[in-house]
């Protein structure tokens, strides 16, 4: 075990799941596909059975029934019936066993399409990472010894149940056709179905070797988890730099609408709202507004313009507080906002600019 695996105490995190998924690294039972596949196609045969008779009645009939056909060139109808009989019997196990083996899949993997694995990736050609793998003692060591109990448990299987069979297989040279033909087919499935129960408790046993094994491969190390945490959240600097600019942003927008105002209520150091009236709005809007260090940027620039600024802490508060940047005033403070405006023109039309408290 190297030093690495013997500091993976951590649980895995959602992410490292997904990426673990997104490498096609899931728990899976190999012959999970085989078992459904050959389950599926015994199944289909059973239900079919007597449209499958049908087809081999009519196979045997085509191609023996009408031997002097064939010697006198006329074979037409016997490849016909032939083809139409094969396709019957061959086409529905057929289509049972890839969408049972899909199924079977699609149960392990989950239904996603990773467009990632698709693209030509050189890592994944580096056969380095493989061959290590395989020449690993451990894992030697679990193949051979699941590769012995599935050889070893289907033919002990198989042959425990022929030897139930046998002697019942004996006799049929004394029975009509069709019932030793039935007889020889049963005996079949139930050789085939026990092993194949038996190989799917191995495949059971194999999808939970898998599943212990990734769950031990995706155990994180303390470094491994806090880079991982650090990801999912972002680098603290990088975050800290994106707010700092969307501040400043926000900060420069704000400033750009106070040009547009007619008067500034102040609070005075910590709030700054800055108030518009005109022949189009139905009342007074707030135009742009801030407190803290915004708040001395707004009445620095409400000076650039020549705009008058008035302190009035309970308005300011209040605007602040109740009004959006681009909304009009409530009714319940039109009349504060309208004593204030009247001193605003009542300077203009004396021609002074300044501060003043209202």
């Amino acid at each position: 075990m190297s030093d690495a695996d013997a500091h993976r105490a951590f649980a895995p995190t959602p992410r490292r799941r997904e990426e673990f998924r997104k490498q096609g690294r899931f728990a899976r039972a190999r012959d999970a596909a085989t078992v459904a596949a050959t389950l599926s196609v015994v199944g289909t045969l059973q239900g079919s059975r007597t449209t499958i008779g049908a087809a081999v009645d009519r196979l045997f009939r085509a191609t023996h029934g009408n031997l002097a056909a064939f010697a006198t060139g006329a074979y037409g109808d016997a490849f016909r019936v032939a083809g139409e009989s094969l396709l019957a019997i061959a086409v529905p196990p057929i289509l049972a066993a890839a969408g049972a083996g899909t199924i079977a899949g699609l149960a392990q993997s989950g239904l996603r399409l990773n467009t990632e694995t698709m693209g030509f990736t050189l890592s994944r050609m580096n056969p380095a990472a493989r061959i290590k793998e395989l020449l690993s003692p451990k894992r030697a060591a679990v193949e051979l010894i699941l590769s012995l109990l599935r050889i070893g448990v289907i033919g002990y299987v198989a042959y425990r149940i022929s030897l139930v069979e046998y002697d019942d297989l004996l006799t049929l040279g004394r029975v009509p056709l069709d019932v030793s033909l039935d007889a020889i087919v049963r005996a079949i499935v139930h050789v085939v179905l026990g092993a194949t129960l038996a190989l799917g408790v191995i495949a059971v046993l194999d999808y939970l070797q898998s599943r212990l094994r990734l769950a031990k491969e995706m155990m994180m190390t303390r470094q491994e988890l806090m880079e991982d945490l650090r990801q999912q959240e972002g680098d603290p600097r990088l975050k800290n730099r994106m707010k700092a600019r969307a501040r400043a942003l926000a900060k420069k927008r704000t400033l750009q609408q106070v040009k547009r105002a007619d008067v500034v209520v102040t609070n005075p150091t910590h709030i700054a709202v800055a108030l518009r009236y005109n022949d189009r709005d139905p009342a007074p809007v707030v135009v742009a507004k801030g407190h803290d260090e915004i708040a001395p940027s707004i009445r620095r620039e409400a000076r650039g313009f020549g705009i008058p600024i008035l302190e009035n802490r309970p308005l300011a508060r209040a605007l602040d507080a109740e009004v959006p940047v681009g909304q009009t005033i409530p009714a319940a403070h039109f009349a504060a906002v309208a004593r204030v405006l009247a001193y605003v023109y009542r300077l203009r039309g004396r021609g002074r600019r300044g501060t003043r408290r209202a």
